[in-house]
């Protein structure tokens, strides 16, 4: 058996991002870069107020105070988006907005709390120093300046800058295309009759929810029987459409699990075992040219192993840098005893913190096809063989928000 971390860096060789395209920046977020982003103008593109108040000199007021104030005559009033109309002079303010640019000869701003109106006159209330409550042309970003570099992970902070750099579209990784299958003989779409020995399909549900939140796109290819022509057939559609195959079931040694037969027919698997509960049975390859993930039947396995190997790869092709989840070290509520198989163990814990320390709790049975072991989970702590005891840390990836 091959361990987590060498399985998964032979699979993550296989896998580079995939071409740029150009989105809008409304449908930027989540995306990454593949070309810098340049300032093609200053921002702000001219000094501005930080304040509601009055564009001043400040040589006018080094005396002022509550109980000295000093009267300015108002000459203008400068709404945001208006441009000044008057050259502001020795014993003259201007009425300005927040935004709004500050007129020729003003060199400072006095908010509007430190002043009191007096007919066309206004009385200030406190000194001022030049510069004061004034954003400079440039002071964000200065044209010709690389804003973001390729690479960089859109949030809604650079949405923002890019509309504040007159940039409307953004060059960004494609996103991946993944396409689904989920195999068996016994399962069931939604809301068809459940017959006798036959379960419902659950697999390709959170396998397409995990698709979407690592940034990709799934593609249903809905449920192939246990029939190796319908299979490959299945496979066949959906690698014209993918650029990437994701199968659930179908890959352990029983007589019915025809999808490495399949894929074998259409390619080459790179691996069959891990060392890893759950997940064990699971295969990687390349058909028809393009990377196939084929997964455990069993609901937790298959979406752990989606976890650990597939969420990264899909990452890599959409351009992310960052790959893998962030682990955190956390004390375990429970002892865990020894695995016999000596696999590593992934098991659903629920984190918490209490006293600046992080403590993780079992989120109940952990069996491959207990489902529910995920519900509430937001840790999959490490156990490795030799098991551990009731209170001692160990490393803990987090999946959820502690």
């Amino acid at each position: 058996m091959l361990s987590v971390a060498e399985a998964r860096e032979r699979a993550l060789a296989e896998f580079t991002p995939l071409p740029s395209e150009r989105v809008a920046v409304q449908q930027a977020r989540g995306r990454v870069l593949a070309r810098g982003a340049d300032a093609l103008e200053d921002n702000p593109p001219f000094d501005n107020s930080a304040m509601d108040g009055y564009a001043v000199l400040a040589a006018d007021l080094v005396d002022a105070s509550s109980d000295s104030p000093v009267s300015l005559r108002v000459i203008d009033n400068i709404p945001a988006g208006k441009a000044p109309t008057v050259q502001i002079k020795r014993g003259c303010a201007a009425r300005i907005m927040t935004g709004a640019m500050i007129p020729p000869g003003a060199d400072a701003v006095v908010m509007i709390e430190s002043t009191e109106t007096d007919g066309g006159n206004v009385r200030i209330l406190q000194s001022a120093k030049p510069g004061s409550h004034i954003r400079r042309k440039g002071e964000s970003v200065r044209a010709g300046d690389r804003v973001l570099e390729p690479g960089t992970l859109i949030s809604p902070a650079e949405c923002a800058m890019l509309a504040a750099l007159n940039i409307a579209h953004a060059e960004v990784y494609r996103k991946p295309r993944a396409a689904v299958l989920s195999t068996g003989d016994e399962l069931t779409d939604l809301g068809a009759p459940l017959k006798p020995g036959k379960i419902r399909d659950s697999n390709r549900y959170g396998l397409w929810a995990q698709i979407e939140e690592a940034g990709g796109t799934p593609i249903d290819l809905g449920i192939a029987s246990d029939d190796a022509e319908e299979v490959e057939k299945k496979i066949r559609a959906g690698m014209e459409k993918a650029d990437l195959l994701i199968t659930s079931g179908g890959v352990s040694v029983g007589d019915h699990d025809i999808v490495k037969e399949a894929l074998l027919r259409l390619g080459e698997l790179h691996f069959w075992r891990v060392a890893m509960k759950p997940g064990k049975p699971q295969a990687f390859g390349r058909i028809l040219g393009k990377p196939v993930f084929a997964l455990p039947g069993n609901p937790v396995s298959s979406m752990v192993v989606f976890e650990l190997f597939a969420r990264p790869a899909l990452l890599k092709m959409g351009g992310r840098r960052r790959l893998f989840r962030r682990t955190v070290r956390a004390a375990m509520s429970q002892a865990v005893r020894p695995d016999a198989s000596g696999r590593v163990n992934y098991m659903r814990v629920a984190l918490t913190e209490t006293n600046g320390r992080l403590c993780a709790e079992l989120t109940g049975a952990q069996g491959s096809g207990i489902l529910r072991s995920l519900i509430g989970a937001n840790g999959l702590a490490v156990v490795d063989k030799g098991g551990v005891n009731a209170g001692a840390e160990l490393d803990v990836l987090l999946i959820g928000e502690i």
